[in-house]
């Protein structure tokens, strides 16, 4: 079995778990920073430990429109690269660049998911990663607050249930007040995934934290997040599960 399939599945789903969203009125331009490292032991083939790591860099413009009981939000992507060791040719990293991603955000502050207009190879690994600029918080929201989410994504066969702690705090940014909202979360995930070696049962956990600063008109400044998962991945042709672990980190911030 190729190895690449195992990282492309986990680095998919890992940075769907970073987040979910809240934006202000109008574009804004943001540089994007997401880093995966990823273990795979494949002593069940008969090979020892592979490792992969890269890097995603990029900037996006994110705007938003008032609707009936919530916004419409959009993210074009404007510039997108990728370090050696990728998962995605530098073909089709190029073929994103141009492409609007859309979705709807709640009252609630959360957009359930985002979709773009045409099918573009790699835009699932990049829909999750857009994700992590919209902080789930209604506008408004004074520091000193706390509250959980659970949250239920079922994609391509496999089921995620992450639950996270939320905490509101004040701060401030260029000497207005701001609120920064943090989050520490777990996660269960299990189900199918078919590939050309059979169909791969996976199940592992995962935890993780993430953070925004989000100014007083509710432009979110800067976010951050890491995540860890521990994955077994079955394989109908092997003896033994696959060990899978992955580290996914981020960062996001406004361009000025």
């Amino acid at each position: 079995m190729k190895s690449r399939l195992l990282v492309v599945a986990a680095f998919g789903f890992g940075v769907t778990l970073a987040a979910h969203p809240v934006m202000a009125q109008g574009a804004k331009r943001y540089r994007l920073e997401l880093k995966t490292a990823a273990v795979q032991d494949l002593s069940a083939m008969g090979q020892g430990e592979q490792k992969q790591e890269f890097a995603l860099t990029g900037q996006v413009r994110v705007s938003a429109t008032d609707s009936a009981g919530g916004q419409a939000v959009s993210v074009v992507v404007d510039s997108l690269q990728a370090s050696a060791g990728s998962p995605l040719p530098p073909e089709v990293i190029q073929g994103l660049v141009g492409t609007i991603w859309t979705g709807f955000r709640a009252p609630n502050g959360r957009v359930a998911e985002l979709k773009s207009a045409t099918e573009v190879p790699g835009g699932q690994l990049v829909e999750g990663a857009l994700m992590q600029l919209f902080p789930p918080i209604t506008a408004g929201t004074a520091g000193g607050k706390t509250w959980t989410d659970t949250l239920d994504i079922n994609e391509s066969g496999l089921g995620v249930r992450t639950v996270t702690n939320f905490q509101t705090t004040n701060e401030t940014h260029e000497g207005k007040k701001a609120i920064r909202l943090a989050g520490a979360s777990s996660s269960a995930i299990s189900g199918v995934q078919e590939s050309p070696q059979g169909s791969l049962n996976i199940e592992g956990t995962g935890n993780g934290t993430i953070s925004w600063l989000i100014a007083g008109d509710g432009t979110v400044v800067t976010g951050t997040f890491a995540q860890d998962q521990s994955l077994e991945i079955t394989v109908p042709s092997l003896p033994a599960p696959i060990p899978v672990r992955v580290h996914n980190e981020g960062t996001s911030a406004i361009v000025q």
